[in-house]
């Protein structure tokens, strides 16, 4: 019998020694694929840390997923025990993560629910030598609500409107001076982390109708099977990678679709692309309201965000389409996952165009507030206390108001569209933009730069919203709760961080 260190949790279901073979229950044929995690030998939140500290020698030295499998992952030997007894078990090896913190298994969920049980049972685990010790936790066994985009149509479109063009929305913002220094996105990798099948021959229409040139190339990465196609859900992945692409010329856009909207297939959808380790820029235009967010998914996505930080990936999430009261009924609850505080959240604007010149303000649906599960990050440090008690959104804003909207192209037409999935793509662009100019050297995590700007910088590189409101929150001068930091000087800033 082997002795197993002790920092790895103790974990049993039948009798103290006792396995989970599949053959010895009586459990039904509910097969269920899901992700374990393991538990690290050293927090990944502290390699986040480490990345972000200025007095670290690992500062802006980002991990790769290998590297993450030596600091923090399992001995060789304990993971391959771990296979062993998941095998013995019954259980399917779907997917490893190269950084050994996560497995993919198929099994019944009998079996899933018993493993479950064991990873959070502190009596067993002082007793237990099993090798499923090293599981920390089973994902996504519970019933969840699906995410929604954060994505608002147009129905009562005016005759003669079809949407601000692309080049007005890039003159608006100021991107036409990176583009006419010749500077593009060639090369750089993008991901778009969305749910449901959609139609690549849309986005590719997009660019060539809106002549995107260089071309950017979008493809679709399958990681938990194919995807189903649905009608609205295709209009915000096409929305997304048309958006990011427009922004940013020649970039290679990946799509990582989850063909299940639900706690587990949001877990495998971010973890596909951190293992994939290619972009370090990510869009995600889905959400849903922090009071429908399961405790065990959070502490789980925690650990992701945690990770994409020590990686130097920048999640960039739409902050909603319901101003400051995600669930509509008084509760001010806010918009997740931009409320963490390891996610970039982007709000929304109204843009005005008037004799060239552009003016925004606060788009009444704009999601941000103050987040009830997740404390001030230390980075919002000089925002006010006795107003912001907890981790405040969004950082920054782009238009989202659809009756300033945009066009996207899909299911075979042109549809004006609006919400702050309509901004956060192009952030993303902007983002992609600005890795390019950096060459092989990551921006890493964008908010600690933004909130340590001065406020000289920050009205040099923004436009501050200082009108209207998402409901509870007013916008005023500096930050604020409806759109962060405003809009982007799209031209100033990309100069500022690709030089930082």
């Amino acid at each position: 019998m082997f002795l197993y260190p002790n920092r790895w949790r103790v974990l049993s279901l039948l009798g103290i020694y006792g396995s989970l073979s599949l053959a010895s229950q009586q459990a039904s044929a509910d097969t269920v694929e899901t992700v374990i995690r393991l538990e690290e030998t050293v927090p990944i939140e502290s390699l986040a840390n480490e990345v972000m500290d200025p007095q670290s020698s690992r500062f802006h030295e980002f991990y790769s997923p290998e590297e993450i499998r030596k600091i923090a992952g399992p001995s060789d030997i304990d993971y391959d025990r771990l296979l062993s007894q998941l095998k013995n078990d019954g259980a399917e090896i779907v997917r490893e993560s190269p950084t050994h913190l996560t497995i993919t298994i198929r099994a019944e969920r009998n079996y899933l629910a018993q493993l479950n049980r064991r990873a959070r049972s502190s009596l067993i685990k002082s007793h237990s030598l099993s090798p499923l010790n090293t599981v920390t936790a089973v994902n996504g066994l519970q019933s969840s609500p699906k995410r929604h985009p954060h994505l608002v149509r147009l129905h009562e479109v005016p005759l003669a409107f079809a949407g601000i063009s692309p080049a007005a929305i890039k003159t608006a913002y100021g991107f036409d001076p990176i583009y006419q220094s010749g500077a593009t996105a060639t090369g750089q990798h993008v991901a778009i982390a969305t749910f449901d099948g959609y139609t690549e021959g849309d986005v590719n229409h997009f660019w060539s109708m809106n002549n995107i040139k260089p071309a950017p190339v979008v493809d679709t990465i399958s990681f938990n099977g194919t995807a189903t196609f649905n009608a609205n859900s295709a209009v915000e992945t096409e929305l997304d990678a048309e958006f990011t692409g427009m922004m940013a010329p020649g970039a290679l856009v990946h799509v990582f679709a989850s063909a299940a909207n639900s706690d587990a297939g949001e877990l495998a959808m971010f973890t596909a692309i951190l293992d994939d380790n290619r972009a370090k820029v990510v869009n995600y235009s889905w959400g849903l309201c922090e009071d429908q967010l399961a405790i065990s998914h959070k502490q789980d996505m925690d650990k992701v965000f945690a990770r994409a930080i020590a990686q130097g990936v920048n999640i960039l999430n739409a902050s909603g389409d319901t101003g400051s009261d995600c669930d509509g009924d008084g509760s001010q609850a806010a918009s997740y996952p931009a409320t963490s505080p390891n996610v970039v959240g982007i709000g929304g604007t109204t843009l005005m165009i008037t004799n060239g010149q552009a003016s925004e303000k606060t788009w009444s649906g704009s999601g941000g507030g103050i987040s009830k599960l997740y404390s001030k990050p230390d980075y919002q440090s000089a925002l006010d206390s006795t107003k912001y008690t907890g981790r405040a959104f969004p950082d920054v804003a782009f238009n989202a108001d659809p009756k300033s909207g945009q066009a996207v192209y899909a299911a075979g037409k042109s549809q004006v569209v609006g919400g702050t999935s309509m901004a956060a793509p192009q952030w993303a662009g902007f983002l992609t933009m600005v890795g390019a100019a950096r060459g092989a050297k990551p921006l890493g995590f964008l908010n600690p730069i933004l909130y340590a700007l001065n406020t000289h910088d920050q009205s040099a590189y923004f436009r501050d919203v200082i009108s209207g409101s998402n409901g509870k929150f007013s916008a005023g001068v500096g930050w604020d709760p409806t759109t962060g930091f405003g809009s982007l000087k799209a031209s100033d800033l990309f100069t500022y961080l690709s030089h930082l």
